[in-house]
């Protein structure tokens, strides 16, 4: 890999086999010193909230509780498995991992509903601009 590489990820899925390729991919890139940026939107938006808000997202289906485990603060119960293998994927180097400020809005969640492995919200033009313009690899999910 050359110094200086760069990652930028489109994730519109909500598919967990599709997360998890993404997401080892993804760690792969990182481990081998390059930057990774994610961005979630669209239907990968459920995937990345807590449970509470997951399952009001998609009620009446077991999305929520196939992807997430909610924990009481401080319990040392491990996280579901998209919730496991994101902040995997963020502990692997230098990687970012966003949620579409307007797909937020469209679904009606806000940050505060996201796992703690989402580093926040962003614009997709500040995500275009700044990461995916930069990148020396673009893919999508």
């Amino acid at each position: 890999m050359s110094e200086g590489r760069r990652l930028a990820v489109v994730v519109t899925t909500g598919d967990v086999g599709a997360l998890e390729r993404m997401a080892r991919a993804s760690s792969d890139v990182a481990r081998s010193g390059a930057a990774v940026r994610v961005f979630f939107r669209d239907e990968s938006i459920p995937a990345i909230c807590r449970l509470e808000a997951a399952a009001r997202l998609l009620p009446g289906t077991p999305a929520g509780e196939r992807q997430h485990r909610e924990r009481p603060s401080g319990d040392p119960t491990p996280p579901g498995p998209v919730e496991a293998m994101l902040q995997e994927l963020t502990n692997s180097g230098d990687v970012r991992l966003y949620a579409c400020s307007s797909s937020l809005y469209i679904w009606g969640v806000e940050s505060s509903d996201l796992i703690p492995a989402i580093s926040g919200a962003r614009g997709l033009i500040a995500f275009l601009a700044e990461d995916l313009a930069g990148a020396t690899e673009v893919v999508t999910y």
